[in-house]
């Protein structure tokens, strides 16, 4: 049994399940949500509920207390409608400054694999890129402001594309026309591959990383969506015939060797 607590700043399609990995793992965790009815649901998990709110500056009833723990996983979404992406860095900003005033000497981050440019062909987590759009230079900036902070130790976690649970592949582009980058690499990794390499990141304690968390299967996109469509039940979005101008495809050696870590769902075409 654990004696460390551990706070789960974000409780929803990842956090939720990820801290009741980790009731399950002998840790105390405070779990946060936006949603004042989802209060007893984490509390019927083991959860210690907590409702914050980044708008940008944190709010809520007993921050502090959330905070009073030895790990924080970072969850919070940056949302794809976002106006002023840079609204994204300050609402991290608020949150780091809660985590400086408190006993937390560790957080780990949940990014994306996003902030890597469409044109890098192997994406590394050492690789020297510029990013291409607001979003991923946003988040580059978060991930370093983290990890270059003095009052804490700070882990990355690049997250591919997510599936799973309610999240079915296929669903999104179901019966879309002119579908761009048929041939381009899929990036993908299934929920209870997330929940387990945040899980062993925290059990193993590994401080000061950047790891790329994608499954090791990359079909085409034309591949992919075609055929999770069809076993869903959608209807299949129609590709256009142009050259893909997505190339990226994202290495998961580091993660694997590092932590000695091997993937439940490996390839996304395995439904």
């Amino acid at each position: 049994m654990s004696e460390q607590t551990i706070s789960v700043l974000g409780c929803g399609w990842l956090g939720f399940p990820l801290a009741r990995q980790l009731v399950k793992m002998g840790y105390a965790v405070n779990g946060s949500t936006t949603s004042q009815d989802k209060m007893a649901l984490l509390a019927q998990a083991g959860i210690r509920p907590f409702c914050l709110r980044a708008d940008p500056l944190l709010s809520g009833k007993d921050i502090t207390p959330f905070f009073e723990s030895d790990i924080v996983f970072l969850n919070i979404p940056f949302r794809r409608n976002l106006k002023d992406p840079d609204y994204y860095r300050r609402q991290v900003e608020a949150i780091v400054a809660h985590i400086e005033a408190s006993p937390v000497r560790f957080v780990l981050f949940a990014s994306s694999t996003s902030v890597y440019p469409s044109t890098l062909k192997h994406a590394v987590e050492e690789a020297a890129f510029k990013p291409d759009n607001a979003r991923s230079a946003t988040l580059l900036a978060v991930e370093r402001l983290l990890m270059g902070n003095p009052k804490f130790e700070a882990t990355v976690i690049r997250f591919a594309g997510l599936y799973g649970g309610e999240r079915k592949i296929g669903r999104i582009l179901a019966g879309r026309s002119g579908v761009p980058d048929p041939d381009a690499p899929a990036n993908l990794i299934h929920l209870d591959d997330c929940v387990a390499i945040a899980a062993q990141i925290m059990r193993q304690d590994v401080r000061g990383e950047m790891f790329n968390a994608c499954s090791d299967g990359h079909p085409t996109r034309k591949e992919l969506y075609t055929q999770a469509a069809r076993h869903y039940g959608f209807t299949p979005p129609r590709f256009a015939d142009r050259p893909s101008t997505r190339l990226k495809m994202i290495d998961n050696a580091k993660i694997k060797s590092r932590l000695n870590f091997t993937f439940r769902h490996p390839d996304p075409l395995e439904f």
